[in-house]
């Protein structure tokens, strides 16, 4: 299958790319890192440069393909509504549009941060309602994106994977890292909190199922297991020879003071992201599982990787 995949010259992209690719696929990657885009091409994959909001860099490649996998998204916590509208929104509408008009498949990776408001947390179905309220501008965009891809092709796959982490991540570890290697994370629980993650591989292979079947709908993706997070966040700092978080401090206080650091990054004329966010501290001090019913059934998914096995991988790249 001639598969074009976005947001190739990220984390899950680039993995996603690399696997595609090893199972036989002929992949085309777009990015716009060239460096990064040079190392596909060394891995087997055509590499193409293009801005995602300018159609005219990316439609032309469709005409040879079979499928699309649109993994490119603004997955930051904190930024402008507008970025998120056109990164998130209408890019996927386009790419949506773009597959209908050509009867491409598409598989389109969503997330399940659009749960985060509605106070589900054991076991979330697909089926959950979602909205009017979300806890990010990054989870408003992408069930909103959502939307916009089932209208434009009803016959998409969506895959919402929860915490995406592995060997070269760009957003969880790295920000955990930062966090306990400043010294001022306080511990926000005095017990544990439970959750469930995805290894990047274990996308990958969701994503590679999605595009050799054809099973339309929505589909939560983990591990299927729980971690303890902060067990994993002491195991963290004792890879990377900093201090645990020791010192207890409610969550509530901690995410008070989180929305008035949020307050004031609004009201400056940069909008800097804060260095605290009270989205960041729910991801740490609430448990979440998601059900994966769905994506057993339809998809035949079985997770490639557990998270004992994943985590002491991203440990030991993380040692002095």
């Amino acid at each position: 299958m001639r598969i074009l995949v976005t947001g190739a010259t990220g984390f899950l992209g680039g993995v996603t790319a690399r696997e595609l690719a090893r199972r036989g696929h002929t992949v085309t990657g777009l990015g716009r890192d060239m460096g990064k885009g040079a190392a596909l091409q060394a891995d087997g994959i055509s590499f193409l440069r293009a801005d995602l909001r300018n159609p005219a860099d990316w439609l032309p490649a469709l005409a040879d393909a079979d499928a699309v996998l649109h993994a490119a998204a603004r997955s930051t916590l904190w930024g402008q509504w507008d970025d998120f509208v056109a990164d998130n929104i209408t890019v996927s509408r386009e790419i949506a549009r773009a597959c209908t008009e050509r009867g491409l498949r598409l598989v389109h990776i969503s997330t399940p941060s659009v749960y985060n408001a509605t106070g589900l947390s054991q076991r979330v179905p697909e089926s959950a309602p979602i909205g009017p309220h979300f806890d990010s501008l990054y989870a408003r965009s992408k069930f909103l994106a959502e939307l916009e891809v089932t209208a434009a092709h009803p016959e998409a796959t969506i895959l919402r994977p929860r915490g995406i982490y592995g060997v070269g991540d760009t957003s969880i570890i790295p920000r955990l890292s930062r966090a306990l290697r400043s010294g001022r994370l306080p511990r926000l629980v005095r017990g544990e909190v439970h959750t469930e993650l995805t290894h990047v591989r274990n996308v990958a292979h969701a994503a590679r199922l999605a595009l050799e079947g054809s099973a339309p709908g929505i589909y939560n993706v983990t591990d299927g297991e729980t971690v303890p997070i902060w067990a994993m966040l002491d195991a963290l700092a004792d890879a990377m020879g900093v201090a645990r978080p020791a010192r207890y401090v409610p969550a509530r206080l901690v995410e008070n003071a989180a929305r008035v650091v949020e307050l004031a990054a609004r009201l400056h004329p940069a909008r800097p992201e804060p260095t605290l966010t009270a989205s960041g501290v729910r991801l740490l001090t609430r448990p979440m599982t998601l059900d994966l019913t769905r994506v057993r059934a339809r998809l035949g998914y079985v997770p490639v990787i557990h998270p004992r096995e994943g985590l002491a991988e991203v440990l030991r790249g993380m040692r002095p």
